[in-house]
């Protein structure tokens, strides 16, 4: 079964926790197609400071050695807000007998009940939660729960031959590096540049972003 990974996000900027976690899964999972997913409208998060242009050109740089990796933007040429099972249901017609795998991060995970029409998203594809946190302690939702009981499976195979409905955790690392905090260290002149690809860094630099 031909399978599709997707990675959203602002990548506001993109940094080496997110390329190093995708390498980490990708390595692992062996997908047919890995798209990183940016998001144009968050819907939970705060909007992105830097505008589309500018985060589509730094995720190009930071995949350009990498050639498994590609940037889908549907939800950038979308108008409307980026809700993530109309991204699905998009790709889900364009794939319809794919796997197709959403890369959540385990806080995300237990958010999703606020998420627009959140219970068809384990309809139209699988759950790869990076739980970077080695299992963190966190309240788990009661909805949460019983979906878990459902749908939860950690083997490889089940993941990679079912088209959508699993539920599956995976360690890829802990980074210690978010995008947020990297705005902030920009934003007070701190040194950022082991925290972003080379060509990333170069990049902020040169157009003077998040200052």
């Amino acid at each position: 079964m031909y399978s599709i990974a997707i990675f959203g996000g602002t990548f506001d900027p993109v940094h080496n926790g997110h390329i190093q976690t995708s390498i980490t899964l990708q390595s692992y999972f062996k997908f047919d197609s890995f798209y990183f997913l940016p998001c144009k409208i968050p819907t939970i998060k705060p909007p992105a400071q830097a505008n589309n242009e500018h985060r589509v050109e730094m995720l190009k740089l930071a995949i350009q050695n990498h050639p498994y990796f590609d940037i889908d933007l549907r939800e950038i040429n979308r108008d409307s807000p980026s809700y993530m099972v109309e991204t699905l249901q998009s790709f889900r017609e364009e794939y319809q007998q794919a796997s197709i795998n959403l890369i959540i991060g385990y806080d995300a995970f237990l958010s999703l009940p606020q998420w627009h029409q959140w219970t068809r998203i384990i309809e139209l594809a699988n759950l790869v939660v990076i739980d970077r946190e080695h299992y963190v302690q966190n309240p788990v939702p009661e909805a949460i729960t019983r979906l878990l009981t459902t749908h939860k499976k950690d083997t490889k195979n089940s993941l990679l031959n079912s088209k959508a409905g699993i539920i599956c955790f995976f360690d890829a690392g802990h980074y210690a590096v978010s995008s947020t905090a990297i705005r902030n260290m920009l934003k007070h002149n701190q040194d950022v540049k082991n925290d972003l690809p080379k060509e990333v860094y170069e990049y902020i630099k040169s157009w003077g972003l998040y200052q």
